[in-house]
């Protein structure tokens, strides 16, 4: 009985024993598998915080707007990484198109950093977000990507990345110039021509975690996942896997209204299909896409100055005023001027009755006139003894002289100059050599003195002969000496001998005068071959003015009169009073001049002040902006008014390369006011171009006006080349033809750019797409 509770205690011993051996090596077996999954699971998580953390860095250069770098680490602060990260180029792309058309498409590449956990899987970073590949090719979302689709505007941030990276010490550098100028690169290649304002736009990525993306999508926009696209033009998502692919396709209706033209404020004036209805004419113009919009109408003359007028005599009468003038008559008084000319009058008389004539064409309440006679006179010469000439003192007695009017220099005293018993005229010479630049000497100063800024500064020189002297002797004009014997230079005319000097000098006067705004006309009086012609058209040509010849004592009284008319001359040109009038709604819309208007005439009519568009003292070019609804008309017209006060102005034009004061209308009268229309009145689109040509090779412009093919060059309007305008999807030209004096050669033709909405060229909507690229190179 003992012996066998002996044998049964061994036993129960035994068996105890392998209980808890049996038990100790499950808790090795089955506690060494639950330890190694905790440690699985607890790297996997630590890789993606890692990955997460160089995600929140990187995403610091995105939003650099210069160049910087950031660094990262794949280690834990206690730890070194045991895995390589690798840095992946080109492993996909992202692929964005604009209509379908391969023109307006951008590929981005996807780069991406991955690092392998210990249990199979792959965390990568790629497009701004985390994602985990699992050993068995599964894709999942850690973090979003920077790629989303909201009320049908594509935002996008990538990063294109070069270099390598290392467990630790790595550096990201942002080049922000690459990347600005390729993020606009994209921009610019996306939204193009018929591209700018998308019909629809397509996403495609090509990943291997291209199931994720398609998860992405599906939230960004609420597409189910297809196989396929569906038929028609619906929107969608297809994730494709044997091209490991996920492609959004946002069509017209998914996309902002701004981008439909159909819709927005877009025109199109020629067959544009997106519009309602489109009328151009005469009257003028309206659009309509029945859409209920409101489109803004502006118009603006295409020429920064219109120049719209004539050429006319106005008369002291018509309250306009030449600029005053300084008249100096200077005359040879060599004593050739005693001889008999053809007419068999001397030749001083004749000279006499010209500049008494000259006077008729001057106003003696504003007008001046002097004279100045010059001569080489030697002392003691005896022309039968041409040795005597060697008895001349020395300076040489040669000299201008200023014969004054009741001791005046300049007179208004038109009578006492004219006065044959002993007026200034009257007390010429006619002795001694011809000396051309002691006149000139004596003429520019005396203007130059007693003359100012507002009046015109003239100088008449008469000669009958050449400048002739016996010895040498220098000439100095403004410290500049000139000599005889030497040799000078005009133009391509050589002067030399004895008169070299002389002659030069009387040219460097002319020319100097001119530089003060003193206009030298020159008289070669007398037989052709006596007269030193080429000095004399010099002279002239250095003083701005013109040489005459006058063989006889009829042509002389001609040419002094040419020249008065010239430099006295009431024809102007006179800017037409006019304005323009836009109306919509039967709402006046007067043109708008940016500036001070105080001095610009104008007219009330309506309640509505139209200003003189066409006066050459407007502060700024004139202007119409206001607004019309759908289907609204724009009236266009234009009216010429009565001018009650014309003014002179400070400007001239140059006509026939004679200088015409332009004046100004100061007080319009809306009681003679012509509009202009109807026949008068012209538009073009871009499909009359034809007819555009033909008209612009008909108008004649003035040589002072402006040239409308220049002013059309010059704002882009029109190609020369081709004959076709250039216009704007939302333009059209209005030329006015204004009325123009009876017989003139020349066309009054204003042209007017007229534009309505937006334009198909420069409408590119915001918002719409936006791609961020940030070139980044990795160092390690």
């Amino acid at each position: 009985m003992g012996a066998d509770r002996g044998v049964s205690e061994l036993l129960g011993y035994v068996l105890l024993v392998g209980i808890v051996m049996t038990g100790a090596v499950a808790i090795v077996i089955f506690g060494a598998s639950s330890i190694g999954g905790i440690q699985e699971q607890q790297d996997s998580e630590a890789t993606q915080t890692m990955m997460q953390e160089v995600d929140s860095r990187l995403a610091t250069l995105s939003t650099a707007s210069e160049s910087r770098a950031v660094e990262f680490s794949f280690a834990e602060t206690d730890q070194t990484v045991q895995r390589s990260p690798d840095l992946v180029t080109d492993k996909g792309q992202i692929n964005i198109t604009v209509n379908g058309n391969a023109t307006c498409s951008a590929e981005v590449p996807l780069d991406s950093i991955r690092l392998d956990n210990e249990a199979g899987a792959v965390i990568v970073y790629e497009a701004g977000g985390v994602w985990r590949l699992s050993e068995d090719g599964a894709a999942s979302i850690v973090t979003p990507p920077t790629v989303s689709i909201q009320d049908g505007q594509l935002s996008l941030s990538l990063m294109n990345m070069t270099g390598s990276v290392a467990g630790e010490g790595n550096q990201a550098v942002l080049n922000a110039s690459s990347s600005a100028t390729d993020s606009t690169a994209a921009m610019d290649k996306l939204l193009q021509g018929s591209c700018m304002r998308p019909d629809n736009i397509t996403v495609r990525i090509q990943s291997d975690m291209y199931e994720a993306w398609g998860e992405h999508l599906a939230g960004e926009t609420g597409y189910d996942v297809r196989s396929s696209p569906p038929a028609g033009d619906d929107s969608y998502l297809v994730v494709n896997d044997s091209t490991e692919t996920a492609t959004v396709y946002l069509n017209q209706s998914a996309l902002p209204e701004r981008t439909n033209d159909a819709k927005n404020n877009v025109v199109g004036v020629t067959n544009a299909s997106y519009m309602h209805d489109v009328s151009v004419t005469t009257d003028g113009i309206s659009v309509s896409k029945d859409a209920n919009n409101t489109y803004t109408v502006y118009a603006e003359p295409v020429a920064d100055d219109i120049e719209i007028g004539s050429v006319e005599r106005i008369s002291q009468a018509n309250n306009v005023t030449r600029p005053p003038l300084d008249v100096v008559f200077v005359v040879d008084e060599s004593g050739s001027m005693e001889d008999p000319g053809p007419s068999g009058q001397e030749k001083r008389e004749s000279v006499r009755g010209s500049i008494r004539n000259f006077t008729t064409y001057l106003d003696s309440d504003i007008d001046r006139i002097a004279l100045v006679g010059y001569q080489e006179m030697p002392n003691g010469y005896d022309e039968n003894d041409p040795s005597s000439t060697w008895r001349f003192p020395y300076p040489h007695p040669n000299y201008g002289r200023i014969y004054r009017t009741n001791n005046q220099m300049l007179t208004g005293d038109f009578e006492s100059f004219n006065d044959t018993s002993g007026g200034p005229l009257e007390r010429l010479q006619a002795k001694g050599w011809t000396y051309s630049t002691g006149g000139m000497k004596k003429a520019a100063p005396l203007l130059d003195l007693k003359s100012d800024e507002s009046r015109n500064k003239i100088i008449v020189l008469l000669s009958d002969g050449r400048n002739k002297h016996s010895h040498d002797e220098d000439w100095l004009v403004s410290s500049q000496e000139y000599k005889s014997h030497q040799s000078y230079n005009y133009n391509g005319h050589w002067y030399w001998g004895d008169e070299a000097g002389t002659d030069f000098a009387t040219i460097k006067i002319a020319q100097l005068a001119s530089d003060s705004g003193m206009t030298t006309y020159t008289i070669g009086f007398g037989i052709e071959t006596n007269i030193d012609e080429e000095l004399l058209s010099d002279v002239a040509k250095a003083g701005t003015g013109e040489y005459y010849y006058a063989k006889n004592a009829s042509a002389l009284e001609d040419a002094f009169s040419s020249i008065a008319k010239r430099v006295s001359s009431t024809k102007q040109v006179g800017r037409l009073p006019m304005s323009t009038n836009l109306s919509a709604n039967n709402t006046a819309q007067p043109p708008q001049i940016t500036g001070d208007v105080t001095r610009i005439a104008n007219v009330t009519q309506g309640g509505e002040t139209f200003l003189n568009v066409n006066d050459p003292y407007a502060p700024s070019t004139f202007s119409h902006a206001f607004t019309v609804s759908d289907g609204e008309m724009v009236n266009f017209s234009a009216t010429v008014y009565g001018c009650d006060r014309w003014v002179a102005t400070s400007m001239t034009e140059t006509i026939n390369g004679s200088q015409y004061p332009v004046t100004r209308c100061a007080a319009m009268n809306k009681s003679d006011g012509t509009t202009v229309e109807d026949n008068n009145v012209s538009v073009y689109t871009n499909h009359a171009s034809t007819a555009f040509k033909n008209d612009l090779a008909n108008w004649t412009t003035a040589e002072w006006q402006t040239n409308l093919t220049d002013a059309l060059n010059k704002s882009n309007l029109y190609n020369t080349t081709t004959g076709q305008l250039t216009l704007e999807s939302n333009q059209v030209i209005v030329a006015y033809d204004f009325p123009q004096q009876s017989g003139a050669e020349t066309d009054n033709i204003m042209l007017m750019l007229y534009t309505i909405g937006l334009s198909e060229e420069n409408a590119r909507p915001s918002g719409v797409i936006d791609i961020d690229l940030n070139n980044v190179r990795i160092e390690s």
